[in-house]
């Protein structure tokens, strides 16, 4: 052994000693952690029929509740013959209640789903606090009473093998092997929900219902419901739904109806549940340390495994080889504060990796990921680590991550690091507690917050089975603060040991290695397909254990300092202008022409919990195309994500913004660039997010391995639509409609290949250094509990000792609002108001005559890609208005007799076009439902999207589709009959009514994202932003029509003579066995003596494209 191996195993000695001792002196006094740390005061009871339920009052969204109908019977539940019989039955459970339809059509506003999983079925609805019993009485059907009609079974049975065609994409693909190969030891690795389709075919009424009788009944369900209704009324209510059901509750040995197994996923125990016990992954050296070395400790153990084991496949679909190395442990619960400070440890050491991980890689292209979770559906704790990289590079790069891992578990971190990576957690935690202090936290969902009725009832359900800690948010926080203060650097490194032994360095390693690789490989230069040599298992055996092991001078070496701040302290620059507009918003207009918006509004329960700024600038992928250099600005934008700026390095530039919870979001658009700075509402944070922003502006270090890096992940998005049938089916859909827009496809392999660091700083440059072309809105909460106070010029933060409270006291709402409002404009001007243009910037080409010109005729394509799976996938589309009502010039042509006075509308009312066509696609998108899925079963998803671009005036309409590919072609024709059907069966005001509360429900749960408030900046025509634009948009709702809907729909070009890729997968037979000729009925327009496409200005500048 070498001397610091030696070094460790005797470490792991004397540990083991002490370990024995604490664990000898922790039983004898293990205070429960309840007493601190409430769970939710929920009400729990048992009906005498056996079902179980458990109701919490929580007025958050108000006049609303959830109700969740949890049977215990999953996908493992099954037998060899039933393999995806649960995920069956919970079609025709949800679809076969008449309650479900007549309550959905009273347009209630009631929103309702299901889900299947390894280990349960749950049905769960949201609708008013009026109508409790009416919900109720619904679950009640749909779990014990469904319609089991012939009709009804066949039209799902069609769904759910429509819905397999759907899922089986990469990331499926990807799960299942890794899940699979986690599970050999039970029935997981074969029970996937989603079943085998040879047998979902073939089951018959009986044996459906047999499944229903033995599995669905009242002992084996329990029932969540939270909500704005007091508990005393749902208890009520619940016996009053569900008390009439037969059933007996549990008796003998089982007595406790709370009580789970651990051998069976944590669930009640049945006759029939299957026992799944595992096989938990430990090195020596972790089991010496204190990990659990028996069955009292160890729940549902099977085996303890030393051993490494290494599986092999290939997926036609991913880009480059995966590693997957998976390690399984026991799930403990969290009982005392004892195992709270473990379970922060246990953070700490993955924040570690992570940091050590982030510090060699400062990219978002980062050849690995690291995770450790309690994974409730499968019953353990998960700890991975996955390596992505090119195929004949796969072993060095797997190298040269096990080199950072391995050197934490046999070095350790020092006081440094300790220091930096508790900071970096403990104000993730406070962070999101106070934004959200009427939320509830815990040791299952780490750093984010229940904060909906909805979400607290999914933690509810996740956290209960394995006795998880979900406790008020503030006290979460609070607690664990004094936690960190019993956590030493020491404690820390055994922790180390404990969770990354298993990956070697002090030991052998051991675990699970699942690897992935593509069959082929596209040739850059002739396009064609080149198989890949699988590696086999001794390969892999040697590049894992072949490791070149780090020293504690190279580890030390390669410490990143973290910047206390990227700017000096400098004086506020006075803006040119500052006006107070509608609604609290402040727009400033700097000295150096750069446009600032700036809203703080109150910190909400529907909000979103980070604050956002929104940077726009002109240019975008248009400008590129006028360079000549298509892609070039967005490997620039991609490389700027992980760059350096000013003086500091990438790795310092990384670290400073994690550290204050800063994150950046770059897109490149048609006609604009646009980047998403996400940050804390508080003082540190806002202020580190300026200071890059301004630092990034100024003296952005876009070098050679940031493009690189940027280039890269170009080719993989690249190579990714040429290999899968959606990729391919869309870029072939753009170039048939825009044959002389390529500012509006994606960049090809070839064209990336062609880019230049040059071109990429260049591109970037020029679009980013216009200041005065730059709008930068600001949206940002203030939390009342939070006080702003100066010192000389600097700003710090006051926070009382006590836990926060929702915000219902208006003046200090107000206040915390000025106050947070006061200081964003001063940081504003400190970091922005002495910008200038970098020297020498170039000068960005001007995009504001380019428009889009999308061709006249539809067109037909076909596309057959090679795959393991047979698969089909189609895209429908057409032209379709701008953001602001008109068209490109040949939707103006095409469509000038049919849209009568929508000009006139969206002159009238700038939102009218995009919330009608809204309103419109919601209630085609019911009808496609409607028809192809319920009543002719062709396909499980069937939808339209419409894109309406703000920036030029133009759009279009996309309509996707999945199916068998036996089925697809008439589906095709199908889905476009219904897309028709307005023609002949105009919409009614019932859909309408319908489509107007989906889209209310939609901007409930878009509000609760990040850049909300940051889209409703941008001012309307008529100077509406802010709050203001709200209203506008709520009032406009509700006063459109079925008329405002089919005059939108007249708008849409291209509906009789459509745009069509049909793409199939599988074996060459496929593609043989798809009908010939026309894929549609057309009924073209006659084209114009003067082709649409030469009105548009754009395309005389982009001739040399022809």
């Amino acid at each position: 052994l070498g001397l610091l191996q030696r070094r460790s195993l005797a470490r792991g000695a004397r540990l083991l000693q002490r370990a024995k001792v604490a664990s000898r002196i922790a039983s004898l006094d293990r205070p429960s952690i309840t007493d601190e740390l409430a769970p939710p005061p929920c009400v729990r009871g048992v009906l005498p029929n056996g079902l179980r339920y458990v109701v919490l009052q929580h007025a958050i969204p108000p006049n609303r509740f959830e109700a969740h109908l949890e049977f215990h019977v999953g996908s493992v539940d099954e037998t060899d013959e039933q393999r995806g019989m649960a995920h069956f039955m919970e079609h025709i459970c949800f679809l076969g209640s008449t309650r479900r339809a007549e309550l959905q059509s009273r347009g209630v506003g009631m929103t309702s789903n299901a889900l299947t999983d390894f280990q349960q079925t749950v049905y769960h609805l949201s609708v008013g606090s009026e109508h409790l019993f009416d919900g109720l009485a619904v679950l009640a059907e749909v779990g014990f009473a469904p319609e089991f009609r012939m009709d009804r079974i066949e039209k799902e049975r069609s769904a759910v093998l429509s819905e397999a065609q759907m899922v089986n994409d990469v990331t499926y693909r990807l799960q299942t092997q890794i899940i699979g190969a986690s599970h050999r030891e039970n029935v997981i690795h074969t029970r996937f929900p989603i079943g085998l389709e040879s047998q979902i075919e073939r089951w018959t009424e009986s044996e459906l219902r047999s499944f229903h009788g033995e599995w669905y009944v009242p002992r084996n369900a329990t029932l969540w419901v939270v909500g704005d209704v007091s508990e005393d009324r749902v208890v009520q209510e619940v016996e009053r739904a569900f008390g009439g059901l037969p059933g007996t509750s549990v008796r003998g040995a089982d007595a406790d109806p709370w009580r789970r197994d651990e051998g069976s996923l944590f669930r009640p125990p049945m006759p029939s549940r299957p026992v799944i016990l595992h096989n938990y992954v430990a090195s020596r050296e972790a089991m010496a340390l204190g990990a659990p070395s028996g069955e009292s400790r160890a729940p549902a153990v099977k085996g303890w495994s030393r051993e490494l084991d290494i599986s092999l496949a290939t997926n036609d679909l991913i880009q480059g080889m995966q590693l997957c190395w998976v390690a399984k442990s026991p799930l403990m619960p969290v009982t005392s504060h004892e195992d709270l400070v473990t379970w922060l440890c246990t953070r700490l050491v993955v924040e570690a990796v992570r940091l050590r991980l982030q510090t060699r890689w400062c990219t978002g292209s980062s050849p690995c990921n690291f995770h450790c979770y309690d994974s409730i559906r499968e019953g353990v704790s998960v700890t991975t680590l996955t390596v992505m990289s090119e195929p004949l590079r796969w072993a060095s790069t797997a190298q040269d991550v096990l080199q950072e891992v391995r050197a934490v578990a046999r070095l350790g971190i020092d006081s440094e690091e300790l220091d930096l990576i508790m900071r970096m957690t403990m104000s993730k935690i406070e962070e999101t507690a106070k934004a959200q202090p009427w939320s509830y936290m815990g040791t299952l969902s780490g750093y984010d917050a229940a904060s909906t009725s909805r979400d607290i009832v999914e933690a509810l359900i996740a956290s209960a089975p394995a006795g998880h800690l979900l406790t008020k948010a503030d006290a979460f926080n609070q607690t664990l603060q004094k936690a960190r203060g019993q956590i030493d650097l020491g404690r820390v490194n055994e922790a180390c040991v404990q969770l990354l032994g298993h990956f070697g360095g002090v030991g052998e390693p051991c675990g699970r290695v699942v690897v992935s690789s593509p069959a082929f490989m596209l040739d850059e230069v002739t396009g064609r397909r080149v198989p890949i040599g699988l590696p086999d298992a001794a390969e892999v055996s040697t590049a894992v254990r072949s490791i070149t092991e780090l020293t504690e001078e190279e580890v030390r070496s390669k410490r990143v300092t973290v910047p206390l701040a990227l700017l000096p302290e400098a004086a506020p620059v006075a803006p040119a202008q500052r006006e107070e507009l509608p609604g609290g918003v402040v727009k400033l207009t700097l000295q150096n022409g750069m446009r600032i918006r700036l809203l703080v509004h109150p910190s909400t329960p529907d909000g979103p919990s980070q604050s956002t700024m929104r940077l726009h600038a002109p240019g975008g992928r248009a400008a590129d195309i006028l360079q000549g250099n298509d892609g070039a600005v967005q490997a620039g934008l991609m490389a700027l994500e992980s760059s350096g700026v000013s003086n500091w390095s990438r790795e310092q530039v990384q670290l400073y913004k994690r550290l204050h919870s800063v994150s950046a979001d770059f897109r490149a658009l048609p006609n604009a660039i646009e980047t998403d700075i996400h940050f804390a509402p508080s003082v540190g944070s806002s202020r580190a997010a300026l200071e890059w922003l301004r630092c990034m502006l100024e003296s952005p270090q876009l070098d050679l391995q940031g493009f690189v890096e940027a280039q890269l992940r170009l080719k993989g998005a690249a190579n990714a639509r040429e290999k899968t049938m959606e990729g391919k089916a869309i870029q072939m859909l753009k170039q048939d409609m825009y044959p002389r827009d390529p500012w509006l496809w994606d960049a090809t392999l070839d064209q990336v290949n062609r880019l230049t660091l040059g071109q990429a700083r260049r591109a970037a440059q020029a679009q980013l250094g216009n200041l005065g072309a730059i709008e930068l809105d600001v949206a940002s909460s203030a939390l009342p509990s939070m006080s702003l106070s100066r010192v000389g010029s600097s700003m710090s933060h006051e926070e009382e000792a006590g836990g926060i409270s929702p915000p219902v006291e208006e003046d200090g709402s107000q206040q915390a609002m000025a106050d947070m409002r006061q200081m964003l404009e001063e940081e504003i001007c400190r970091t922005l108001g002495s910008l200038r243009a970098p020297a020498g910037a170039p000068a960005a080409p001007d995009v504001g005559a380019m428009q889009s010109t999308a061709a006249w005729s539809g067109t037909e394509q076909r596309v057959h890609l090679p795959d393991a799976d047979e698969r089909a996938f189609v895209v429908i589309a057409g032209g379709a208005p701008g953001f602001w009502g008109p068209g490109d010039s040949t939707w103006d042509v095409a469509t000038k007799l049919e849209r009568s006075n929508w000009d006139a509308k969206c002159a009238a009312d700038p939102l009218y076009a995009s919330t009608a066509m809204q309103l419109m696609s919601e209630a085609m998108n019911m009808r496609l439902l409607g028809r192809i899925r319920d009543q002719l079963s062709l396909s499980y998803s069937c939808e339209v999207t419409i894109t309406m671009y703000d920036g030029f005036p133009g759009g279009h309409w996309i309509c996707k589709l999945y199916a068998a590919p036996e089925k697809i072609s008439t589906a095709t024709r199908a889905a476009l009959d219904v897309i028709r059907s307005p023609g002949r069966f105009p919409f009614v005001d019932q859909e309408i009514d319908a489509s107007r509360r989906v889209m209310a429900y939609r901007e409930g749960q878009a509000k609760q994202q990040k850049g909300y408030w940051a889209d409703k900046l941008r001012p309307l025509p008529n100077g509406q932003v802010g709050a203001e634009r709200i209203a506008h948009e709520r009032h406009l709702m509700e006063t459109l029509t079925a008329d405002d809907a089919m005059l939108a729909w007249r708008t849409l070009n291209g509906v009789e003579d459509p745009f069509v890729v049909q793409a199939t997968s599988g074996s060459p037979m496929v593609a043989q066995m798809m009908p010939r000729g026309r894929m549609v009925e057309r009924d073209p327009r006659p084209q114009p003596s003067s082709p649409a496409s030469s009105a548009s200005s754009a395309g005389s500048n982009m001739d040399f494209l022809d």
